[in-house]
């Protein structure tokens, strides 16, 4: 058997370190380096559910809110490992997909110790800022499951959740024609977003593709607003917001279907001819293939100036439907219908 002095002397520095924080944890030890400056979170009585005074932010920059603080880590790692298990919360996170978003393919030896180090200060953070005990926090908030750990919040406190709900409820108000509750909840929803989710250079694997989602969301949700306020007459306020659309997405047919819709109800006939125009070239250039026959039949009714493109009662993508199956030949013909 080896002895136990012999084990401590073949470990390295950071090792040990590693082995103290676990014990720490273990044992309740403060640990009276780290503890946060009492003026920023000072001592306070448990409250039955505390966990739900917090609310977890991650359409932006993660931040934890108390009250009017935000008590988010700064440590880099530890925002990533926070930003993991709220975008599964509830859920077990594997110890070793944690590993891998801290570290990629480059784990260190001590990557397991160094975790575990890293989920006792966050532990630390929910028992100091809530005045909980450890084994409340141990047992309710960030628990320890088979081979990796669950971050127990309820639903409501994250706005993701939030966002989901309002894209949810806009989207059915959209399929169901009551374009003014569609944009007033998918403009709700854009206005949770703060800014870029967690930082670029912080996204492991997993994460990526979370943050890869949310951002297919946020794009369908922000492109929906437009064709609801389009629905609702609002063409010369959306001419600028989808400019820009189209410049952040060159290739993006729909987009570029509103931009020459409002441009033509605004009665700008030859811009909105110009923006196929550009989208052409630039489907040629870049692709190689002429753009779809849907904005392709957009175009010819502009041209035309077909009345079905003063029924705002089509969404973007209903009219498109229609001017498409309307330019198809049928018996010799290929006339755009009206309304």
């Amino acid at each position: 058997m080896v002895a136990k002095t012999d084990v401590l002397a073949a470990m390295t520095h950071e090792e040990k370190l590693s082995l103290l924080a676990a014990l720490l944890e273990a044992t309740d030890i403060p640990d009276v380096h780290a503890d946060p400056d009492p003026e920023v979170f000072p001592p306070r009585t448990p409250v039955e559910h505390p966990v739900s005074e917090l609310r977890f932010e991650l359409l932006g920059p993660l931040v934890i809110r108390h009250g009017h603080r935000d008590v988010a880590p700064s440590a880099p790692k530890l925002r990533l490992i926070l930003a993991t298990l709220l975008f599964n919360a509830n859920k077990p996170v594997g110890a070793s997909a944690l590993i891998k978003e801290l570290w990629g393919d480059d784990a260190p030896r001590t990557a397991h110790a160094t975790l575990q180090t890293y989920m006792f200060k966050l532990r630390r953070l929910f028992r100091v800022v809530l005045g909980l005990s450890v084994e409340h926090v141990t047992n309710e908030v960030l628990q320890t499951c088979s081979g990796g750990y669950i971050l127990r919040v309820d639903p409501s406190q994250l706005d993701i959740t939030e966002f989901e709900q309002l894209v949810t409820s806009g989207s059915a108000a959209m399929h169901a024609g009551d374009h003014e509750r569609a944009a007033d909840s998918l403009r709700r929803s854009l206005a949770l977003w703060r800014g870029t989710v967690v930082h670029p250079g912080q996204w492991g694997t997993g994460l990526r593709a979370q943050v890869a989602r949310l951002e297919e969301r946020r794009f369908y949700a922000h492109t929906t607003r437009i064709d609801a306020d389009l629905c609702l007459g609002r063409h010369r306020e959306t001419i600028s917001e989808l400019a820009s659309l189209v410049v952040e997405h060159p290739l993006h047919e729909s987009a570029h279907a509103m931009l020459m819709l409002a441009l033509y109800r605004s009665g700008r006939t030859s811009a909105a001819l110009e923006v196929y125009l550009r989208f052409r070239q630039r489907m040629l250039h870049e692709l190689g293939i002429e753009p779809s026959e849907r904005i392709q039949a957009l175009q010819m009714a502009l041209l035309s100036t077909a009345p079905v493109l003063a029924n705002h009662s089509l969404t973007s993508d209903m009219l498109l439907d229609r001017l498409a199956r309307s330019a198809r030949p049928r018996h010799g013909s290929s006339a755009v219908t009206g309304a």
